[in-house]
Formats: structure tokens, C-alpha cells, sequence
């Protein structure tokens, strides 16, 4: 790789931020690392934005940015939705953070419990690391067992039982292992790890600790690890397996609910023991649930063992406002404009690539999309370990100087605010992201 070049584009990048490195420099000074949030990290610094307003950001510099972050997934109509920005403003005239119970609460779980019938019982919280949290104290709860089985890449959240192998070296293929901690300062746990789309993996992990096991957790597709998708296979496997040893099945749908409708279950045809949710249930706001059948969720409130829920924002009907309104104005039909709209730029972004001899390969289902530089299709974790990351990393440094903003990781999505015209922008700053780095 030519440095100059890369050089050139980084000293693009500060002449245009010159006021998001005063704040980066001040910021770091009385917060570690500049940022509270790891995955803003960025080099030199991160841009500091100012405004956002539909399907766009613009920095403290003037600099204007199509958001295909979207918050990491959380903002289904993008900023300053209308619907859900009047609902907040009409919540906050008559309250804020209140200590009492509210009727939003049970209005906006019903309308939830219409989208995800699974979901027959539930409880909110303030984020999905939480919902997944519980759901685990509930599935141990109910069969008195204490160990969890996750599988590799996935990410569910930064709690201790969880953050577990997410960006660790891959496991031998069909095996299964006791989890490997994501970060320093986590103290053991009884997680097991096992190879996401590999069934022998699962049979293996019931095989040495199926007695031990009280659920499975897992993502339809691998949100953090380039959208990689469950084969059905593989899913009817986890149901088969874990049921066959008295294990509950746990759907983390935090970002999969952007899959349709009725989230990733409704759209493949599977009814989880439990179901984690969040993102865009709170249309911007912090607000997730859990919640699964009536016998399963009786442990929150019913006799005998009893697991405790509480929080001091949890529901809050500022949130529940917020999440209600936006949730409303995201039924069947915007999906399908999202997913036909989505489905045009990863077409568009294969053909980009083909055009310049980059080898690529794009995952994404729903209103989501990944692009990783890769010769070989990326389909499982090991794949994902192999692609390009340098490569990406410097495209993404020319996106962003062409005012297009996407995850450091390849994964975007689109909001509703999004239209023809920004994916025609988008497709454009590609093509010209492409080519400079062609000559890196």
C-alpha cells in the first residue's frame, strides 16, 4: 500500500475537521480514549457531529455526512423523526422520568406482543445487553441449570456472561469450549462457546455439558460479525438439540427485528422460548424487553424462584412514547420499501467492486447490508477472520471524506428517511472511494 497516498487522504481528513480535533483533544483529557463508546474510536480522531435531521449528519466543521449507521441500527426512520419527535415533546409536557407506573407501559407491550407472538409475556428494560441479561436469569431461573451456550462472533451485549469470544481467534471447527472473555476485568463464567452454522458443534457442546445447559442463545444473523446469516439447518438444530436436553431456545433479535415484521422469527418461521429485543423498538430512545411464553416469564412475578427486575429508567414513558411512535409508523409496507430500497445498494455495491476488480462479498438481509473485501464467500466466522480489514478500513476513510458514514466493521443499514436520491449519492462516493483506493 502506498503511504503517501493513504497520508494524503488522512491530511484531507484533518483539514476538514479542524474543530472536531479541538474537541478530541479536550475530550481526551478528561475522558479515556476521547470517547465512552468503543466503537467510535476512529484515527486520527472522530468527527464530532453538531446536527442531524433525516437521513444526514453534519459535523461541527460543516461537513454533511449520509448516515448509514443510523446509530448502529437503532434509528428506523432516522433523526428528528416527526412522529416520534412529537411524541416525546408531548410526553415531556406532562412528564419526564417518573416513579410509578404508567399506561404506556401495557399499551406499547401489546402492540409489541401483535408483532412477535412469542413474546407472550414481557418486561422492558433500558438496553438490549440488559434484555439478553434477563432472559438468561429467566432461562436459568426455570430449569435450575446455570451454564449458557453462545457461539462465536456474536455479540449480545456487554454483560459478564455474554461478552464472551465476539472478536476471538476462531475455535477448531465442530467443537465447543468454555468462553474465552471479550475484555479485561470479567470474571469467569459457566458460558460455553460453540461454531456458529456448524450443527456438529452444537451436538458436541450438549454432548459434554447438555445436563449443565440452561439455554442457547443466538442471533439469526451475526450482527457484529458481517451479517453472516443462520443457515436453517443450523437453526432447526439448536431448537432440536436443546430441547431434546430440557434447554430453552433464546432469540436475541436486538438488531434482527430490521428483518421484517415480525422480526427474524416471524420471517423464517420459528417460535423461540424467549425473545431479546431493543434498537429500534425505542425509535431512538433506550428501551429494549424480554419476554416468551406465560410459563417461562411466571418466574418474574409468581411463586417459588423469582427473578428480580428493576431499574430506575426502565419504561419509562418518555421511551415508550418515543419507541410506541415510531414503531407505529414502521408496518408492512415501509419494510418492503426499506428491503427493495436496501436490496438495490448491495446490487449496487457488488457491482461497484466487479467494476474495479476489488473482490468482495455483501451479506444483509432486511434493511441491513455488510461489505467485507473478500475473495471467498464470507459465511461463517472463520471467513469473516480472513477478509481484508486494512482495505476496508481505508475505503471507509474515503467514504467518509465523500460524506457517506457506515460502521467500521462494513455493516450499514437504511432508515426510512433514506431515499433514491441519497443511495444514487451513495453509489457515486463508492465508485470514486473505489478508485482512490485502487491507488493506494
Amino acid at each position: 500500500m502506498n503511504t503517501t497516498a493513504t497520508s494524503s487522504s488522512i491530511d484531507e481528513y484533518l483539514r476538514r475537521t479542524p474543530r472536531s480535533r479541538e474537541l478530541f483533544a479536550a475530550a481526551s483529557l478528561v475522558i479515556p480514549g476521547g470517547v465512552s463508546r468503543a466503537t467510535l474510536a476512529f484515527q486520527p480522531y472522530p468527527f464530532y457531529a453538531a446536527t442531524a435531521a433525516g437521513a444526514v449528519i453534519t459535523d461541527v466543521d460543516g461537513n454533511d455526512y449520509v448516515d448509514l449507521i443510523n446509530n448502529f441500527t437503532s434509528l428506523p426512520h432516522g433523526h428528528g423523526h416527526p412522529a416520534t419527535t412529537a411524541a416525546v415533546a408531548a410526553e415531556l409536557s406532562i412528564s419526564s422520568a417518573i416513579g410509578t407506573a404508567h399506561p404506556l407501559e401495557a399499551a406499547y407491550a401489546a402492540e409489541l406482543r401483535q408483532r412477535l407472538p412469542a413474546m407472550q409475556r414481557l418486561h422492558f428494560t433500558t438496553t438490549g445487553s440488559e434484555a439478553v441479561g434477563f432472559a438468561v436469569r429467566v432461562a436459568r431461573a426455570h430449569t435450575g441449570r446455570d451454564r449458557i451456550l453462545k457461539f462465536e462472533g456474536a455479540f449480545h451485549g456487554s454483560h459478564n456472561e455474554l461478552y464472551q469470544d465476539i472478536g476471538q481467534p476462531p475455535l477448531c471447527q465442530a467443537s465447543s469450549a468454555s468462553a474465552r472473555p471479550e475484555s479485561a476485568g470479567l470474571e469467569p463464567t459457566k458460558t460455553v462457546t460453540a461454531v456458529y452454522n456448524d450443527v456438529g458443534s452444537i451436538r458436541d457442546a450438549f454432548s459434554r455439558w447438555g445436563t449443565e445447559i440452561a439455554g442457547v442463545v443466538v442471533e439469526p444473523f451475526l450482527g457484529n460479525s458481517a451479517l453472516i446469516t443462520a443457515d436453517r439447518s443450523f437453526l432447526d438444530a439448536v431448537f432440536e438439540v436443546a430441547h431434546a436436553h430440557g434447554a430453552l431456545v433464546i432469540f436475541d433479535e436486538v438488531q434482527s427485528l430490521r428483518a421484517g415484521f415480525h422480526g427474524a422469527q416471524g420471517r423464517w418461521g420459528y417460535t423461540p422460548d424467549l425473545v431479546a429485543i431493543g434498537k429500534i423498538i425505542g425509535g431512538g430512545y433506550p428501551l429494549a424487553a424480554f419476554g416468551g411464553g406465560a410459563d417461562l416469564m411466571d418466574v418474574l412475578s409468581g411463586e417459588g424462584p423469582r427473578v428480580l427486575q428493576t431499574g430506575t429508567f426502565t419504561a419509562s414513558p418518555v421511551f415508550l412514547a418515543a419507541g410506541q411512535a415510531a414503531m407505529r409508523e414502521l408496518g408492512r409496507d415501509e419494510y418492503a420499501v426499506l428491503e427493495a430500497r436496501t436490496e438495490r445498494l448491495r446490487s449496487a455495491i457488488r457491482e461497484e467492486f466487479a467494476r474495479a476488480h476489488v473482490p468482495v462479498h455483501v451479506n444483509g438481509i432486511g434493511s441491513m447490508f455488510n461489505i467485507a473485501v473478500s475473495a471467498e464467500p464470507v459465511t461463517s466466522y472463520r471467513a469473516h477472520r480472513r477478509t481484508d480489514t486494512a482495505l476496508f478500513s481505508a475505503l471507509r476513510l474515503e467514504l467518509l471524506l465523500r460524506g457517506v458514514l457506515v460502521m467500521p466493521r462494513g455493516t450499514g443499514c437504511l432508515s426510512t428517511a433514506i431515499t433514491d436520491g441519497h443511495v444514487d449519492r451513495v453509489i457515486v462516493a463508492l465508485r470514486e472511494s473505489l478508485a482512490a483506493v485502487a491507488r493506494l
